[in-house]
């Protein structure tokens, strides 16, 4: 068994070399880029977060007329609507849409951002949540990437903010190190996953391959999903924004349940992957994350009560692997990587990955509720 283990870390830590050695010397060809782009975002009952969306969307370092600001209001009951006509006025690139009713068969939000994307002007289309605050360069560095008429699919990093200053540390961490598998795939052209918080896509492709049909009914997966039809039914290529700029901060879950809610949702589509056409890179990486971390935790317990050393082997590598591709990925964008935040996820996190990914698949969780906490 602990052959069988060590070859397991092997592949996994060949992966994240790979990955790692990848994002190391990967330069991003950011160039001057001011056509007209559409951002589209879904809000439902969001009052406490549009205002520090809309705020840092109106104040980028973008040709104002060059962009415009699509609300797909999803039956808020809250003071959204009376928000968002608040900044119609600071700025005529906001407009917004007020959905009534979602069809039947239909996910909220998937239909949300299908209406959004139907009205907007530009072929461009550049997708945030509602709970996410950008920095000000962050619309010219995710929308550059379409100055190559060859680029279809544009994703960058989200990571997640709390106002504690240690689970702030984690959260960042964890979400950062999820994304630096997406990114060292990506860049390899291997399409894996994304986050919807933050990608760009071009409308045109998004109508050739279908947009959300097909996938429509799934709870989430208005990114992933779509980023596998982009590299199934297409021909454009898929590419990963690595720098500071296009960084765009979400609030983090504010409880540990919320927490557990948030992954098991995030993990419902587990067995789903399967079952649809998706890319054979993404159904490895699954494969491989699962057994990887399945196998430390048998390292880590068969290492401690039965005091075989040679246990040690499979947890070192596969620690070794994790901090190498975290350290280079959390680097180059700029963010700080914490010692503590890492030495907490090394352990805890392969518990939650094994336990939650088994689980997600066979529970029904409500869609999230959250607050940015700043």
């Amino acid at each position: 068994m602990l052959i069988i283990s060590i070859i397991i870390i092997i592949i996994y830590f060949i992966a994240l070399m790979w990955f790692s050695n990848s994002i190391y010397y990967f330069k991003n060809n950011n160039q001057n880029y001011n056509n007209y782009v559409s951002i589209i975002i879904a809000a439902h009952n969001e009052e406490n977060n549009l205002p520090i969306l809309l705020n840092s969307l109106i104040k980028q370092d973008y040709d104002d007329g060059q962009y415009e600001i699509i609300i797909a209001n999803d039956r808020s009951t809250d003071n959204s609507e009376k928000i968002i006509k608040s900044y119609q006025l600071k700025s005529t690139n906001i407009q917004t849409i007020n959905i009534n009713d979602t069809p039947i068969g239909w996910s909220n939000k998937k239909w949300a951002l299908n209406e959004a994307i139907k009205v907007a002007k530009s072929n461009i289309i550049v997708q945030i949540d509602a709970d996410c605050k950008p920095g000000p360069n962050w619309l010219i560095s995710i929308a550059s990437h379409f100055k190559d008429s060859k680029t279809g699919f544009v994703c960058g990093a989200s990571p997640l903010i709390h106002k504690d200053s240690l689970l702030n540390n984690i959260f960042q961490m964890e979400s950062l190190i999820q994304e630096s598998i997406n990114a060292g795939a990506i860049i390899n052209n291997l399409a894996v996953s994304c986050t919807g918080r933050n990608i760009a896509f071009r409308k045109d492709i998004f109508n050739q391959v279908g947009g959300y049909i097909g996938n429509e009914n799934i709870m989430s997966g208005d990114d992933d999903l779509l980023l596998q039809k982009f590299a199934l039914q297409s021909n454009k290529k898929i590419r990963y924004s690595i720098n500071s700029d296009s960084l765009v901060d979400s609030c983090a879950p504010i409880s540990f349940k919320d927490f557990i809610k948030q992954r098991l949702r995030f993990a419902s589509k587990g067995l789903l992957y399967y079952n649809i056409k998706t890319t054979i890179e993404l159904k490895s990486t699954i494969v491989i994350l699962f057994l990887t971390n399945l196998v430390f935790i048998f390292s880590f317990f068969n290492l401690f009560s039965i005091n075989n050393f040679f246990y040690i082997i499979p947890v070192g590598i596969k620690v070794l692997a994790d901090f190498s591709l975290s350290w280079i990925f959390i680097n180059r964008l700029g963010r700080y990587w914490s010692l503590s935040a890492f030495t907490i996820l090394t352990i805890l996190h392969p518990f939650y990955i094994i336990i939650i990914g088994s689980l997600g698949p066979l529970l029904k969780v409500q869609w999230k509720n959250n607050t940015l906490n700043r």
